[in-house]
């Protein structure tokens, strides 16, 4: 379980500098709950928008969402419907996975109402996450799962689509039989992980 957790953290959280800054800056900007062009989160980060193009162009395919007139819409906070719903000031937002709605309070600085459902009972999961702790978990005995992470390709299919909450132990520990990759943690030790993850984006991003 420590391998996969070290997996995650690196894959996640040891990016380059101007990566980790252009992810903080564009997620706090799609938590406005608007779609970002791309010159607006060039003045958010003091670049000219050739270099913002720069380092979009450079992240792997399949990590950037668009809607039609090419705003950005999503990377890893979206505004396309995902399992995950995630609210923040009355912005209705998703998440890609489970570790991302605990994981982006903490880098956007805001406090998010989460609402899922467990994949294997269909038992609605609800709680808030704040940038410092989690709150109002129902169930709550409810877990998440946790898969390894290769350090190439398309983080969304190669993790997120296995990132779950589950209503409690017993049913995320039954989802896991057929996926040898999968594991369970609690709630809590999903929020500690992401919390690892994001004060080292968070810190990438200020020495940029």
């Amino acid at each position: 379980m420590n391998n996969i957790r070290r997996e995650i953290v690196e894959r996640l959280g040891v990016v380059e500098e101007m990566e980790a800054a252009l992810h903080v800056a564009l997620l706090r900007e799609l938590a406005r709950g608007q779609p970002v062009t791309t010159e607006r989160l060039a003045k958010s980060l003091n670049w000219t928008t050739g270099e913002a193009v720069l380092v979009l162009e450079q992240l792997p395919g399949g990590t950037i969402e668009y809607d039609c007139q090419g705003r950005l819409i999503g990377y890893g906070i979206t505004r396309r419907e995902t399992p995950h719903a995630f609210v923040v000031n009355d912005q209705p937002l998703y998440a890609w996975c489970a570790l991302d709605a605990l994981m982006f309070p903490t880098v956007i600085g805001e406090r998010a109402q989460v609402q899922s459902r467990c994949p294997h009972t269909n038992t609605p999961v609800t709680l808030t996450v704040t940038p410092q702790e989690v709150l109002s978990l129902q169930p709550e005995d409810a877990v998440i799962s946790l898969v390894s992470v290769a350090a190439e390709g398309d983080i969304r299919s190669a993790f997120c689509c296995d990132v779950h909450f589950f209503a409690s132990r017993q049913a995320g520990e039954a989802w896991c039989r057929d996926r040898p990759r999968a594991n369970i943690v609690s709630v809590q030790e999903g929020f500690e992980l992401g919390q690892q993850i994001a004060h080292l984006m968070l810190d990438r991003a200020r020495s940029h």
